[in-house]
């Protein structure tokens, strides 16, 4: 969608993986590895954004490029730079993570894996129900910026506030049924956050996602999980390194 060379992916998938960890309980550890990644994808950008201005292309990055020339337009270098390296990384490692998380989820039900290899159609539905159950994103902190009441909690200003988007979406209160089902009617969850920070790449995400769930359902026969599994710590942003799993080949 950027325009990036599709072979250039490898580059992508390392550098976001590593930034990705500044989401994580262990980013005091990950810091150094966290700060070099980020400069190789500046370094990245910057090349990026030079030879779009010297040899203009039909793709997003050029546009956003001939946009920060127009006479209205407002985007420094910096700002143009760092919302290329959001982009990049945004738009590839929560929604592989996720994608990781989706797996796992249908390995523990084979029926759902199979009625969605049976009915693509169904594949928005599964990563809406994915998302409620087993997000990426297990929690979102704040700081509370004035004193104020919730029912019969009193949150002070500067009060850290932890929301823990995983236990909204499977909370007894408002799902009755615990079930994990891609047909059933459920209310919105909060994966993508909401209010001012909700995530402007949802759309991409969950259209990725709609595809490739279908896709892999209809390759990947009764999918089972093989042992040397590793995992992101369970935090911010969480999801597998390494996920081997079994499966007889589909169509």
């Amino acid at each position: 969608m950027l325009g990036i060379p599709e072979e250039e992916w490898p580059i992508i998938a390392k550098e976001a993986q590593t930034i990705g960890l500044a989401l994580g309980v262990t980013i005091r550890d990950e810091l150094p590895h966290i700060e070099a990644a980020l400069g190789r994808l500046y370094d990245y950008a910057d090349a990026m954004i030079a030879d779009r201005r010297a040899n203009p292309k039909d793709d997003f990055v050029t546009t956003l490029v001939n946009a920060s020339r127009d006479e209205d337009g407002r985007l420094s270098d910096t700002e143009l730079r760092d919302g290329l390296v959001l982009l990049v990384f945004g738009g590839y490692d929560t929604t592989r993570n996720q994608l990781g998380l989706a797996m796992q989820t249908f390995m523990a039900h084979p029926d759902q894996w199979r009625l969605l290899g049976e009915h693509p159609d169904l594949g928005k539905a599964a990563v809406e129900e994915v998302m409620r159950v087993n997000p990426t994103v297990r929690w979102v902190t704040r700081e509370a910026l004035e004193d104020f009441q919730f029912e019969d909690l009193h949150v002070p200003a500067g009060t850290t506030v932890h929301l823990i988007s995983e236990s909204a979406g499977t909370d007894p209160r408002v799902f009755d049924d615990e079930s994990f089902d891609i047909t059933a009617e459920r209310k919105p969850h909060y994966g993508f956050g909401g209010g001012a920070h909700h995530c402007l790449g949802h759309f991409v995400a969950r259209s990725d996602m709609s595809e490739a769930l279908p896709l892999l359902a209809r390759r990947l026969r009764d999918p089972h999980p093989l042992v040397g599994a590793t995992w992101l710590p369970d935090s911010g942003n969480t999801g597998p390194l390494r996920l081997p799993m079994g499966f007889t080949p589909g169509a």
